[in-house]
């Protein structure tokens, strides 16, 4: 009879990406349609292979790249006629990049999360009635920046308490870490000393409304 492994349950919430290969993985067609397939269910090597139609030589080795980048897991092994098939889960199930340390900032802006992406998505505030004034953009940047780095560091320092790995209700899970990551940020002096900043970057058009742009 065919042997079982119980599947794994420490899929994480969210993962934060900051290995500059994983974050080009992540951004290449032919990885992220695995982690997709993967990304609720356990798959193996021939069963993405038949989902894709490719062959199963290039799905291995793509699965293995994948789970030595940490974007993917094995769960479980079954073995049967002396044939072992092992399954693989994505490793989280959210990604989230950090684009703000060293190491992965040109991988991450080479996949479009760099420092354009953060000056378009500032600008895009102007949507909701906040403008920051060109002369400003570069210190709001960099406020965003910390203050994105900081909230990421506090998230992983989050999920280090384990609620993950005895708690089965997902939604409780992720709900308890943005409760947890807010109280944490609210209390961290260099978060809220970014913010803080980053705020008197913009300028508030009077009588403005969300989708109100002049």
């Amino acid at each position: 009879m065919p042997s079982k492994q119980k599947p794994d349950t420490s899929i994480k919430e969210i993962m934060i990406v900051e290995d500059p290969a994983a974050i080009k993985l992540l951004f290449t067609p032919k990885y992220a349609e695995i982690i997709k397939l993967v990304e609720t269910e356990e798959l193996s090597v021939s069963d993405v292979a038949r989902k894709l139609d490719v062959n199963s030589g290039s799905v291995h080795y793509h699965m293995k790249e994948l789970e030595k980048h940490g974007l993917v897991k094995l769960v479980r092994e079954e073995s049967a006629g002396g044939v072992v098939r092992k399954y693989y889960r994505k490793s989280a199930r959210h990604f989230t990049i950090n684009a703000s340390n060293q190491e992965s900032a040109p991988a991450a802006a080479e996949a479009g999360f760099g420092e354009e992406f953060m000056e378009r998505l500032i600008k895009s505030m102007s949507y909701f009635g906040y403008d920051v004034p060109a002369d400003r953009m570069e210190v709001a940047k960099r406020d965003l920046m910390t203050a994105d780095a900081r909230a990421k560091a506090i998230l992983a320092e989050v999920q280090q308490a384990g609620l993950e790995k005895v708690e089965s209700d997902r939604m409780l899970v992720a709900n308890a870490y943005q409760i947890a990551v807010l109280l944490k940020l609210m209390g961290d002096e260099q978060f809220l000393q970014a913010v803080r900043t980053f705020t008197t970057s913009f300028s508030r058009r009077k009588g403005s409304k969300a989708g109100d742009k002049k």
